[in-house]
């Protein structure tokens, strides 16, 4: 047994919280549909997960910049209004309640894997890169021949210049 702990608990893949709540960074998540069916391939389910989100960046005081919604996972650029604010209280409140909305479609059970990855920006990172990266995402899964012919993608607020 590596380490001699057998039963060690988990890591956890999160940050300390104070990385969370900077006002001047910028964080870049990626959240996975939970299970093997892709759930955002339906105009209405895709309509109120966008919304959920653009609700729940106001609701928690935070802005999302540029986002991707795929057929089975979401991409987006945030960041905290105001120093002190969690940014991960936004990716939890959009899972919670894109998941409750999704069930007025007819989905059952959990929308989104309990996990999700994120990456905190750093200072010297292109802002435009990233966003530019974020909606190229049908375009390199071949879902689409340009950006803007992917209809579930774009931006929120306009990307701040530094």
């Amino acid at each position: 047994m590596a380490g001699g702990r057998p039963y060690a608990p988990r890591r956890s893949i999160r940050l300390e919280q104070e990385m969370y709540v900077c006002a001047n960074r910028m964080y870049f998540f990626t959240v996975q549909a939970y299970g093997e069916c892709p759930p955002f391939t339906h105009r209405g389910l895709n309509e109120i997960t966008i919304r959920a989100l653009v609700d729940q960046s106001l609701r928690t005081n935070c802005s999302v910049f540029t986002y991707c919604l795929m057929p089975d996972h979401i991409h987006f650029l945030a960041r905290p209004n105001v120093e002190g604010v969690c940014v991960l209280g936004l990716v939890n409140r959009f899972k919670g309640v894109s998941t409750n909305e999704s069930w007025k479609f007819g989905w059952r059970g959990k929308l989104w894997q309990p996990r999700y990855y994120d990456h905190v920006g750093r200072t010297n990172e292109n802002l435009r890169e990233i966003a530019q990266y974020i909606l190229n995402n049908p375009v390199r899964k071949e879902l689409v021949a340009t950006p803007e012919a992917w209809p579930w993608s774009g931006h929120i607020n306009e990307l701040p210049l530094h």
